[in-house]
């Protein structure tokens, strides 16, 4: 960035440059583990027998991964509580209509 632009950007303008930053350096290191742990798991599905293969998560799960994991349970969680909250609701409705 030239220093003319950095003077004429407003300071939301610059962390937003600064978070988009972040987030591609982010990525890009994302890529190169996970580059690594496919070409590792080649080597290694090289050496085994057939019926024995792995699977790249198999042999490490990165942060990023059980945090997708974590919030894929989550929102598991939010709809079994949803579904909860509707019968109850159900009920009380029900109990209303009696009286």
């Amino acid at each position: 960035m030239k220093v003319d632009e950095f003077y004429d950007m407003l300071p939301v303008e610059f962390w937003n440059k600064v978070t988009g930053f972040h987030e591609l350096e982010n990525m890009r290191q994302r890529q190169s583990w996970e580059r690594s742990r496919w070409s590792t798991c080649i080597l290694v599905n090289m050496q085994m027998t057939k019926g024995k293969r792995l699977k790249p998560k198999d042999l490490i799960l990165f942060d990023w991964e059980k945090e997708e994991i974590n919030n894929k349970v989550d929102i598991e969680t939010l709809k079994n509580n949803a579904e909860l909250f509707r019968k109850k609701y159900n009920k009380l409705e029900d109990k209303l209509k009696e009286m």
